[in-house]
């Protein structure tokens, strides 16, 4: 397998068109999405209830949040608002099956979506202000700030792909640097371990499991039983490496990569699909002005 710019594998190509990791990811997101809307759809109450009063919740806070930034006039943009935020929600954590790869981690699908919102933005200035006009504003106020203002054009979609790839990229990154650390640092502590006495192992044993009895008695803090477990953990892990039954195993990585994840690639998903939803919201919005807006402008 090959490997782009993006970073994403190709596996094979169709009619020279190369598959990547993003391209299977992206089916797979789409197809649940899909798959997800006809289910919820289907068999709807009047008197809705479990699952469908959370959908209809949902929906609901969708279209309050597009009144919001963008205007009643605007609500029917709340579809393609919520296509935009659930494929990068979805985009973002299909990564963390292991398998496939986060769509929102490579810059070409980021940086398809944004053009496609500039091209919405184009096309809502041209229509509702002309040809002339739009192309006026590329001139003014003098005509030599007709580059700056192409650049800024050409910024905008270019700003949005590099901050929405560039959070999740760089957070998949720092995780698996980390891991990588503890992973080495475990195989030093276990290495060590297993070339010492077995009185050691006995040691940490005995101190792992007072430990974790002290916690259960007296409900010590939750530091004091991830203490007690790695401690129960490296004794039993070093026993076992020093008598050749089993080695390897990274017992310093046990939950910190964990708990990281659920920072950079839960939390900063879901942070980073928002903003990028909400730039996408401001953005048209600013293209399509009220109805009594424009009146007042004519």
């Amino acid at each position: 397998m090959e490997m782009n710019i993006a970073g994403a594998f190709v596996y094979f190509k169709i009619f020279g068109i190369p598959i990547t990791q993003t391209t299977v990811s992206s089916l797979v997101v789409t197809i649940i999405l899909c798959l997800a809307c006809v289910k919820l759809g289907k068999r709807l109450k009047k008197r809705p209830d479990g699952v469908q009063v959370m959908v209809e919740k949902a929906i609901d806070m969708l279209y309050n949040m597009v009144e919001g930034s963008m205007g009643k006039h605007n609500l029917h943009w709340a579809p393609f608002i919520g296509t935009i935020f659930m494929s990068s929600i979805c985009g973002t954590f299909i990564g963390l099956t292991g398998f496939l790869r986060s769509v929102t981690a490579d810059l070409s699908c980021t940086l398809a979506w944004s053009v496609l919102v500039s091209v919405i933005i184009w096309r809502n200035n041209i229509k509702y202000n002309g040809v002339k006009s739009w192309l006026k504003g590329f001139t003014e106020p003098i005509v030599i700030m007709t580059p700056m203002n192409v650049i800024s054009e050409i910024a905008q979609p270019v700003a949005m792909a590099f901050r929405h790839f560039g959070n999740v990229a760089g957070g998949g990154v720092i995780t698996t640097i980390l891991y990588m650390a503890f992973s080495l640092a475990s195989a030093g502590v276990m290495n060590l371990i297993a070339r010492s006495n077995i009185a050691v192992c006995i040691v940490l044993i005995a101190l792992g499991a007072l430990l974790l009895f002290r916690i259960l008695m007296k409900k010590h803090r939750l530091i004091g039983a991830w203490l007690g477990i790695m401690s129960l953990a490296l004794g039993v892990f070093g026993m076992l490496q020093m008598f050749g039954i089993l080695s390897g195993v990274p017992v310093l990585a046990f939950g910190i990569p964990a708990v990281l994840s659920c920072y950079f690639d839960l939390f900063s998903g879901f942070v980073q699909a928002y903003v990028f939803t909400l730039l996408t919201m401001t953005y048209i919005a600013g293209s399509c002005p009220a109805p009594e807006a424009k009146a007042e402008e004519n």
